[in-house]
């Protein structure tokens, strides 16, 4: 029992308690639930290189929804009702068995340091309910974040599950015309061949086994084909992820216009990254930062190789 626990904490997150508290958990893989890096102490904003042609973001409006339909998901700044931007919302979608303080709190104060407001909901009682259940609460989420700030769309930045948490919300939930950029690391879009799937009890992880590759759920979203929308996408990997396999089945399949991808040792072939450290990585908040600032059309040059 103990090595299947340990094997579902290696699947796509790192539990940090049913509360969701901030605090730091440690993972299996030696990593803490917020990844390796600690937030950056002085940020520099990014540039915004988006073709001109990008339509300038509505800024935020007057609130018409109440702070109480916003979860506190204890990171500082996020789900703060009084923030505004002239940037689309940006809304933080977790792994499984983790929450958006466990994956996105060095994130989170890098986009507020860009100007941004952010916003994050604990999905699937700790990501572990069906991936159909938890689009449909992502989804709901999303329409409270548009309610409360008056904008047309958000951006969403997601990890692992949270990709094909809302993969299925834009498919299944009609949200496809509410999303503007959806960055997306290392995420189960095409589902996981990981043999740690198999170790993990389909009644205690029902979104383990949706994530499987050939799973009921991803057969239903392929038949559709993989992008929704006029949404871009823009999506990272490293080949040190034996969790989400193969590495380059997590991207989205579109044209160039629509998908940029970066697999990041195409880039920096010396960098070691695990599926645990991706989010909490420096250079790759720097990467995401600039898929959001260009709409998500970002260099490969924006991961930047030297820490």
């Amino acid at each position: 029992m103990r090595r299947t626990v340990l094997a579902a904490l290696l699947l796509v997150g790192v539990l940090t308690g049913a509360s969701g508290c901030g605090g730091s958990a440690t993972s299996a893989a030696g990593g803490s639930a917020s990844g390796q890096t600690p937030a950056p102490s002085a940020i520099p904003p990014v540039p915004a290189t988006a073709p001109a042609t990008t339509p300038t973001a509505t800024p935020t409006a007057t609130p018409t929804a109440t702070a109480a339909a916003l979860p506190d998901v204890h990171v500082p700044g996020v789900n703060d009702p009084s923030c505004a931007s002239e940037h689309p919302p940006v809304v933080l979608i977790p792994g499984t068995f983790s929450t958006v303080a466990g994956n996105f709190a060095p994130l989170a104060a890098a986009l507020a340091a860009d100007g941004r407001c952010v916003y994050g909901t604990n999905y699937g009682l700790g990501g572990v309910a069906p991936v159909r259940d938890s689009a449909t609460e992502v989804a709901a989420f999303v329409d409270d974040v548009l309610a409360l700030t008056g904008a047309d769309a958000v951006d969403v930045v997601a990890f692992s599950q949270g990709g094909l948490v809302l993969r299925t919300a834009l498919r299944l939930d009609g949200i496809a015309g509410r999303v503007g950029t959806a960055v997306l690391i290392a995420p189960t879009f095409h589902g996981t061949t990981s043999a740690l799937l198999a170790r993990v009890p389909g009644s205690a992880c029902p979104a383990c086994a949706d994530q499987a590759a050939g799973s009921a759920l991803l057969a239903d979203l392929a038949s559709g084909g993989d992008l929704d929308g006029d949404v871009r996408y823009a999506t990272i990997a490293s080949r040190d992820d034996t969790v989400v396999t193969p590495v380059e089945a997590q991207s989205p399949v579109g044209p160039a216009d629509r998908v940029t991808s970066l697999i990041v040792q195409d880039e920096c072939p010396s960098v070691r990254l695990d599926h645990l450290a991706l989010p909490g990585d420096a250079r790759v908040i720097g990467w995401v930062r600039q898929s959001l600032a260009t709409q998500g059309r970002p260099d490969p040059s924006a991961f930047a190789c030297g820490r």
